[in-house]
């Protein structure tokens, strides 16, 4: 698989759903891994009334490009890194990055990056990354170890807010806040229609947390008082319980 449909399909992919976790996931791992064709120099044009600099990851998107801007047949289109292109935006005093520019056709890979907008979506992902796929959380025991969780952020109107989290219950209808070790099992949950679907419905947000992190938040309030305890990997065949009153003793 060449570089262009790898990197063309997580892009488009994001653009359709950018709520989706799983999609900002997988376009976050192409920004670091895959390059995009972009100009040797800097090279940026006026989109909407913002200086932009253009990046392709389609060779057809680029040679359409090209046809139709002149000062686009003048530079030297390389593949480069996408995350050196914002680097070079922010010293310049760019606004951002503008991917697979064109006129006409399919604009399903077309899309503009401000800046800001862009450092703050690959850090906030690669935050949740790093904690949970770095080999010494891979390593660590069941309860030092940092799971993805899903949560709901209820603001209050004093400023303060509290949580609450999805559920799932057992055959004696316990109930549990269900946590994930690893994407894999996570997007079983996050792709499954009765469970994902709701949950980004209602804007729910990722969570990088402990156990103890749920049961005893270091901010804000967790509404937990019916269930019981945390499920690990719940629609795994191996599935870890841990409840409460594990943690009690």
């Amino acid at each position: 698989m060449t570089f262009n449909t790898e990197f063309d399909d997580r892009l488009r992919a994001f653009i359709n759903a950018p709520d989706n976790f799983l999609d900002g996931i997988a376009l976050v791992h192409a920004l670091n891994h895959y390059p995009v064709l972009a100009s040797e120099k800097p090279y940026a044009l006026k989109v909407d009334g913002e200086k932009v600099i253009p990046v392709f990851t389609d060779r057809f998107d680029l040679e359409t490009f090209k046809k139709e801007q002149a000062s686009a047949r003048e530079q030297n289109w390389v593949e480069r890194s996408s995350l050196d292109v914002l680097e070079e935006s922010i010293v310049k005093g760019l606004s951002g990055l503008v991917y697979n520019l064109k006129k006409k056709g399919d604009f399903g890979n077309s899309t503009v990056f401000k800046n800001n907008d862009m450092v703050q979506f690959v850090n906030n992902f690669t935050t949740i990354l790093n904690a949970i796929m770095s080999d010494d959380n891979i390593k660590a025991d069941t309860m030092d170890r940092r799971y993805i969780v899903p949560a709901f952020i209820l603001p209050n109107d004093d400023g303060s807010f509290d949580r609450m989290f999805p559920t799932l219950s057992d055959q004696d209808k316990n109930s549990y806040v269900p946590v994930f070790s690893n994407l894999q099992s996570f997007a079983k949950w996050y792709n499954h229609q009765d469970f994902g679907q709701p949950f980004r419905e209602a804007q729910g947000v990722i969570l990088a947390w402990k156990i103890d992190d749920i049961y005893q938040p270091n901010q804000g309030q967790n509404d937990i008082d019916d269930t019981v305890g945390v499920v690990v990997n719940p629609l795994d065949e191996q599935q870890i319980l841990i409840s409460w009153s594990d943690l009690e003793e």
